[in-house]
């Protein structure tokens, strides 16, 4: 699930804003866009900070800070349908 969605994103903020000549092109932009995404995106989640700035604080850190996922709307419907 989560690299799907990881995917996802690389589709809608990248793969679909530019055109790819041959496959070594693709690879990379994918290669900047990880880059990019670990380093210089920051992300609301994880107050505002990049998924690297946030590995580094958890790694010196004796208690890391907790980013839990937020819940998936789309999927608490769906599960609604099945309770009883």
């Amino acid at each position: 699930g989560p690299t799907e969605g990881f995917w996802g994103i690389i589709k809608s903020e990248m793969y679909y804003l530019q055109t790819f000549k041959d496959e070594k092109s693709l690879r990379s932009a994918i290669e900047k866009y990880i880059h990019f995404y670990n380093y210089e995106r920051f992300q609301e989640r994880f107050e505002t900070r990049t998924p690297m700035e946030v590995r580094t604080e958890a790694l010196n850190s004796d208690t890391p800070a907790l980013y839990p996922i937020p819940e998936n709307k789309r999927i608490q419907k769906y599960k609604e349908k099945f309770a009883a």
